[in-house]
């Protein structure tokens, strides 16, 4: 009986069987699989609302990291004046310490060759209307 050519058979097509049965489980997960989340893009709309709720200093730390990476050198399509504004609003804000402050205006500074005079008068200006901690 074990040396039958049905025995065989029977067993192979049951072998097929099951891997059909896995290979379709696998295809139905693939199909309905949630799509994975579209990254944000990161406005200046966004940080903005961003600092008005920040809690901590790592949350801080993050959002500058943030600012820095995409909008350290004016965007062309930004209005300078709401860009500026928001530079002021981070510099006035009391997690930043001063000499941080200078030295993201020198930052700014230097990738925006052709603002400097306003980014030094935002800050400055930002600097003086600050609470004292």
């Amino acid at each position: 009986m074990m040396y039958d050519i049905w025995f065989y058979l029977f067993f192979w097509a049951l072998a097929f069987l099951g891997a059909l049965f896995v290979m379709g489980c696998v295809l139905v997960y693939l199909v309905f699989q949630p799509s994975p989340p579209r990254p944000v893009s990161v406005t200046l709309e966004n940080i903005q609302s961003l600092l008005s709720t920040l809690k901590k200093d790592q949350e801080f730390e993050g959002l500058l990291k943030v600012f820095l990476q995409h909008f350290k050198k004016l965007p062309s399509d930004t209005d300078p004046k709401y860009w500026l504004e928001i530079i002021g609003k981070i510099a006035s804000l009391e997690y930043f310490d001063t000499d941080r402050v200078a030295q993201l205006s020198q930052e700014l500074q230097e990738a925006n060759t052709e603002m400097e005079r306003e980014i030094v008068d935002t800050i400055g200006l930002a600097l003086k209307n600050r609470r004292k901690r």
